[in-house]
């Protein structure tokens, strides 16, 4: 209790590579390379990691930046801070060493967070995104290519005559002038493969309302068909959300332990998302004040969840005026 312990825990991202177990593994991350860890990172269970830094410095404003490694240890009970030298030739200098902040519980202070194969989504996404870039860009250059049209002249008699912008044509009576251009067909084709395509995309990323389906044509749809489209979503964000917060119980309880607290730790949330429609929403809450149901209570709400759903991305204090406001009113109204 006496001691100061010093370096917080690290979240550290998994890649697909390491869905399986690995004794020796090398781990890139974002920014980051260089880094080796040893031991079973699939179950936390690491005797050791190192992860390389590196970043562009100056001793002072005006002088020239130069590329600064660091190597940041840890095990099981230690940390240790290594700096590139300014000197190629020389070993890096310890600038930093010491107990960790989970040296107590005996365990490397990396947490993993890791999603399963279902929920990347762009390797999943990645290969239909690039066919709907390649299939849009022909399309695109097609198109282009079609404005530029060669005249044709249909006529029996040779044709000498010379072309340009400011020339005419001289045509005998039999004699027909056109333009060579694409009918049009492989164009619509390409069209309808994109609309396809992009559709395909939506679906494979579990955005059912969005690939095509009767809610983006803009038919009418009812509130229980709307919660149908939007399931596959909702489950999909839950997914998300559970492995967010079993990384979050796994940090905070190993904090509470390094902290000496005794606590009991969980984590709930992550699992409602209000990702439905605001118009329907609306029409639901209209007709439901049109039943003049006798419950100031129940309009009050009606207000405030309406107001605030609208007004998502203002700030805080202004929803709370809101509130107040819609308070005052109902009460006077009353």
């Amino acid at each position: 209790r006496g001691r100061k312990l010093t370096a917080v825990p690290q979240l550290f991202l998994t890649l697909p590579a390491l869905s399986r177990p690995h004794r020796h593994a090398s781990i890139l991350l974002p920014n980051i390379s260089g880094n080796n860890c040893l031991g079973d990172f699939r179950h936390g269970l690491l005797e050791w990691v190192v992860f390389r830094t590196e970043q562009l410095r100056s001793a002072r404003a005006g002088e020239d930046h130069r590329l600064e490694r660091r190597w940041i240890y840890y095990d099981r009970t230690s940390y240790a801070i290594y700096r590139s030298s300014t000197d190629p030739d020389k070993e890096p200098i310890l600038i930093a060493e010491g107990p960790h902040a989970l040296s107590r519980q005996g365990r490397v202070p990396v947490f993993d967070l890791k999603v399963t194969d279902g929920l990347w989504l762009m390797n999943k996404a990645g290969l239909l995104q690039l066919e709907h870039m390649n299939k849009s860009n022909a399309l695109s250059w097609a198109l282009t290519m079609g404005l530029f049209s060669m005249p044709v002249v249909y006529s029996d008699r040779p044709f000498h005559q010379v072309l340009g912008e400011s020339y005419y044509i001289q045509l005998a009576p039999e004699d027909r002038f056109g333009w060579t251009e694409p009918e049009g067909h492989v164009f619509r084709v390409a069209v309808e493969n994109l609309s396809r395509l992009k559709d395909e995309i939506y679906r494979t990323c579990f955005l059912m309302v969005q690939a095509g389906g009767p809610l983006s044509s803009g038919a009418a749809q009812s509130g229980l068909s709307k919660q149908r489209d939007y399931a596959i979503t909702q489950e999909v964000l839950r997914a998300y959300g559970d492995t967010v917060k079993d990384c979050m119980k796994r940090v905070l309880r190993a904090i509470a332990v390094a902290r000496w607290d005794d606590l009991l730790i969980d984590v709930s949330g992550l699992d409602e998302f209000d990702i439905g429609d605001f118009s329907g929403e609306l029409d639901d809450a209209e007709r439901l004040l049109q039943l003049n149901i006798g419950s100031p209570t129940l309009r009050k709400q009606i207000f405030n969840k309406l107001a605030l759903k609208y007004l998502c991305d203002v700030r805080q204090d202004v929803k709370d005026r809101v509130v107040q406001e819609i308070d005052a009113w109902c009460r006077s109204s009353e």
